[in-house]
């Protein structure tokens, strides 16, 4: 696609961030065709109203992100342009990572890494503030680590995300018909439409309440009369750092700090360093230590899975118990153990608070002390996504809230395990359709399956055939693919003729049908099999890692499990070894733990500190 002209758009990203599309693209006006961001902005509504509000809303967003863009942590605004009544934003490409991996579930930091991220978050804010401009939408994906010089950059702004959402209302007039940010990260104000400077404040200490509990934001536990969050039995920390969280996430706007100025000066100060000597700075090296691994759990249990939440899973002479990332004991191996339920997804681990496992046959839930916090009555019960959880009686399937209410009766012959971008696939009279979280469907059933929604697509079949639908319904890559998968990083792998490659959200197909057997993207690469031996491509196709692995896991954490000569080994992106092959099995890492196997024993492989 070429947009405006000039910025021909080479794939889409993965991360959305709440606009209608994000693309790489390249600047073909400029000499090298140097890369960029293109975004896409398409108001649900055409009519001529709520076009002209798009395009002063457009004008204003764009004319405020030209003012940031002088400052190098926010992205430069290359441009903005309106073609066939959609809007396009062309941004600075930034290189490097965000932050979602340092934030990983159950995971939980010390006062000493918080306080100088807050710092630089903050020191963002006060820039982002002086210009009157409110984010909306703080949440660690949004803040990228360069690569570069290794500082934070600050993207998405959500002003101009409002466009989407323009409607007409019975009047006549243009409204905005939802709240623009993300929930758990969003206070109320913001969500009522009435955003402050203080909104981004919330924000901040909600990203910091979630890396000192380990917690998602959704998951921490409010009074049920003030709303205030309860956090402090879930961390250790300083009760200074504890009144400045709190009074940086009150459900009272009024009663917060007003400005990151203030919550800057309330933080401790940075320590002092000392000066170097000019010959001890050239001896630093700029790249940073590269982390090294080790066995942190010595390989001592019967069976073993992944952390979640900062708990695992393990048994003990055929009983279960949950440790922590120290390998003690939390919940003591007391817990009746059925093998085969251990095979399945997330059965035993921890999600929204509770694990999920049978009892006599039944299945309820346990609370991170180990107590039933939900009674062993269904038939069959998922994990907690998203605040809801799928389970089986009596052969139907419905959904309940973590305190065990049915608040979707059990009445669909089959069900999705859970709700992503807030649908669900069900089947009614042998035909799937999409339900919303109050039950309501949403996508009449006219499907003869129907999976997950991911990056606003979901996979569906008619006739044998599998294409993609969007929210709307419409079946937008018409079902003509003997196998697809769900979209990951903007493509989706598909099967034409007995091979395997990968489309683009247009239905083009962007990596030519050429292998046995492929996996989706994590990280920028895909794992791929050619005469039973795998390896790794990048998102044009290229073989980046050569095909020479006896078996391999999907990159996670920067480190991919593989597989040579029966013992296993991780590699990173370059496809350096950075465990030798040395287990008899092992799994992903989650976090910085990964299960391995050694000895017939299941142990736990950590960073080193």
């Amino acid at each position: 696609m070429l947009v405006g002209g000039r910025y021909e758009t080479i794939r889409e990203l993965g991360r959305g961030g709440g606009f209608g599309k994000t693309y790489l693209a390249e600047d073909t006006y400029r000499r090298g065709r140097p890369k960029c961001v293109v975004k896409k902005i398409q108001p649900l509504s055409k009519t001529p109203s709520v076009l002209q509000k798009a395009r002063e809303l457009f004008q204003a967003e764009a004319e405020a992100l030209q003012q940031l863009g002088s400052y190098d942590q926010i992205p430069k605004l290359f441009d903005h342009l309106e073609q066939g009544n959609e809007f396009f934003l062309v941004q600075e490409l930034v290189d490097g990572h965000d932050l979602r991996q340092a934030f990983t579930l159950g995971d939980r930091w010390d006062e000493r890494t918080l306080i100088p991220l807050l710092r630089e978050v903050l020191e963002i804010l006060v820039i982002v503030h002086q210009h009157g401009i409110i984010h909306r939408d703080i949440k660690p994906q949004n803040l990228i680590r360069r690569w570069l010089d290794k500082k934070l950059v600050l993207i998405d702004f959500s002003g101009i995300k409002a466009i989407r959402s323009l409607t007409v209302n019975s009047q006549g007039e243009s409204i905005v018909t939802q709240p623009i940010g993300t929930s758990g990260y969003m206070p109320k104000e913001q969500a009522d439409g009435h955003s402050q400077p203080c909104s981004d404040i919330y924000a901040v200490g909600m990203m910091a309440i979630q890396a000192m509990t380990g917690y998602m934001p959704n998951q921490l536990p409010r009074h049920p009369e003030t709303q205030e969050v309860q956090w402090h039995d879930l961390a250790q920390v300083n009760p200074d750092l504890v009144a400045i969280l709190d009074k940086m996430v009150c459900f009272d706007y009024q009663e917060r700090y007003q400005s990151a100025t203030e919550v800057l000066d309330a933080l401790p100060a940075p320590a002092i360093v000392k000066a170097i000597a000019t010959a001890d700075v050239e001896a630093l090296s700029d790249e940073p230590e590269p982390l090294r691994y080790d066995i942190v759990i010595s390989p001592k249990f019967a069976w073993a899975k992944d952390f979640s939440e900062g708990l695992a899973p393990v048994v003990v002479e055929d009983y279960l118990g949950y440790i922590d990332s120290h390998g003690e004991f939390v919940i003591q191996p007391e817990l009746d153990f059925d093998r085969v339920s251990g095979f399945r997804e997330g059965v035993y681990q921890f999600s929204g608070g509770l694990a999920q496992l049978p009892i006599a046959y039944k299945w309820g839930y346990i609370d991170r002390r180990g107590k039933l916090a939900i009674h062993p009555r269904f038939d069959g019960a998922e994990a907690f996504v998203n605040g809801l959880a799928r389970v089986e009686l009596k052969q139907y399937y419905g959904y309940i809230n973590q305190t065990g209410e049915t608040v979707i009766e059990p009445q669909f012959e089959s069900a999705a395990q859970a709700f992503y971008e807030e649908l669900a696939g069900v089947e009614i009279d042998h035909k799937y359709g999409y339900i919303n979280k109050l039950g309501k469907i949403i996508i009449a059933p006219q499907f003869d399956s129907a999976d997950t929604f991911g990056e606003g697509l979901a996979r569906v079949t008619l006739n044998d055939k599998y294409g993609f639908i969007n929210k709307a319904g419409e079946l937008v890559i018409p079902a003509e693919f003997d196998v697809a998968h769900t979209f990951n990083e903007g493509l989706a792998r598909v099967r034409i003729d007995g091979r395997y490659g990968y489309i683009d959200k247009d239905g083009k197909i962007v990596i030519e049908p050429q292998f046995d057997d492929t996996f989706s993207f994590t990280e920028g690469l895909a794992l791929v099999r050619n005469d039973e031996q795998y390896g790794y491509i990048n998102p044009s196709g290229n073989i980046v890692i050569s095909l020479q692995f006896e078996d391999a896991y999907p990159f996670a954490g920067g480190l991919a499990a593989v597989r040579v000569a029966g013992q296993w080994g991780y590699i990173n992106r370059t496809g350096e070894f950075v465990i030798e092959p040395q287990f008899e099995d092992v799994r992903a890492f989650h976090g910085d733990r990964a299960a391995i196997k050694l000895g017939n024993q299941w142990g736990y492989l950590g960073v080193k500190r």
